[in-house]
């Protein structure tokens, strides 16, 4: 008898099979949540690493470009050897302040981007261009890179290279152009052709040789390059002193501002502008991240002259 109530006290009752897998439900719903918390970290981290690492070469690569910047002390025979538009090579910057600035400068530079290519280029970096019609064909979100250079392709467009640099003295010898302008003209046209061109989707590397055009960035809300300049490198008379949104010389220093974010928080914000334009500027503040570089490029325009 004793036994059998000994035996018998051993069984787990219903009750009790029923609280123990109550309390291993919960334990595993606690660790399912944990495990989910933490991939979630480990995903978000991730990519903010890949953000910070691709937006770096790009910055790296402004950066580089920029410190070659190519200089000429230049200058034209005849009575326009004077003025300050027949002398030195076009350095340009567009609407710096804006979201939306434009470069375009020429550089030295060793690296093989252009097969028959001299170490001279001319360079624009600049956002895609903005479509408000076709979204689907917007490319403001792209950051590109194009180059101008004496290949084969390109001098069947500007005719002669070289004549891109100064001396500018079409006046006197009938070739060329007539100041220094007239070959930022028709740089920055060539330069803008190239960020137009529409990169073939099925490209691995978005870019096609012939074009010379790179995509460095997708997902970039900003993207600025603002020129300082010392007062012993400003003129009272001449026009290339617009202020810091605007230049036509090389600069003292250059800082350059990039904005982006994450793919998905790119498309949220982009249909949050279209339906809430108060909450779009919100989450903007909360999921962009700016990063900023100065370059030193020194007195090299006082140097032109």
């Amino acid at each position: 008898m004793y036994k059998a109530q000994r035996k018998s006290g051993w069984r787990f009752t219903l009750v009790e099979l029923l609280v123990a897998m109550s309390v291993f439900s919960l334990l595993l719903v606690l660790m399912m949540q944990f495990f989910s918390g933490a991939q979630k970290i480990w995903v978000s981290t991730e990519e903010k690493n890949n953000l910070y690492a691709d937006a770096r070469v790009a910055m790296d690569l402004i950066a580089t470009f920029l410190q070659g910047t190519y200089f000429s002390q230049g200058g034209s025979g005849g009575n326009s050897a004077a003025t300050d538009t027949h002398k030195g090579v076009p350095f340009v910057i567009e609407n710096g302040t804006s979201e939306k600035a434009e470069i375009y400068f020429p550089t030295q530079t060793q690296m093989d981007l252009i097969e028959n290519a001299g170490e001279i280029v001319f360079v624009t970096f600049q956002r895609g261009e903005t479509n408000s019609t076709t979204p689907a064909n917007d490319r403001s979100n792209e950051l590109r890179m194009a180059i101008l250079s004496d290949s084969p392709d390109d001098n069947a467009s500007v005719g002669d290279f070289s004549l891109l640099f100064p001396p500018y003295n079409s006046a006197t010898t009938g070739v060329g152009f007539a100041n220094r302008n007239a070959a930022e003209t028709r740089i920055k046209e060539l330069l803008q052709d190239k960020i137009k061109e529409k990169i073939d989707s099925s490209d691995p590397d978005k870019t096609e040789y012939h074009n010379q055009c790179i995509i460095l960035l997708d997902n970039v809300t900003a993207f600025r390059i603002i020129p300082m300049k010392t007062e012993k490198f400003k003129s009272a008379t001449s026009t290339d002193d617009k202020g810091e949104d605007d230049l036509s010389q090389i600069p003292f220093l250059v800082e350059i501002q990039l904005s982006l974010m994450d793919k998905k928080s790119y498309e949220l914000w982009k249909e949050l502008k279209d339906s809430n334009a108060e909450r779009a500027k919100e989450f903007r503040l909360q999921h962009e991240h700016t990063f900023s570089r100065t370059v030193y490029l020194g007195d090299r325009w006082s140097q032109t002259f």
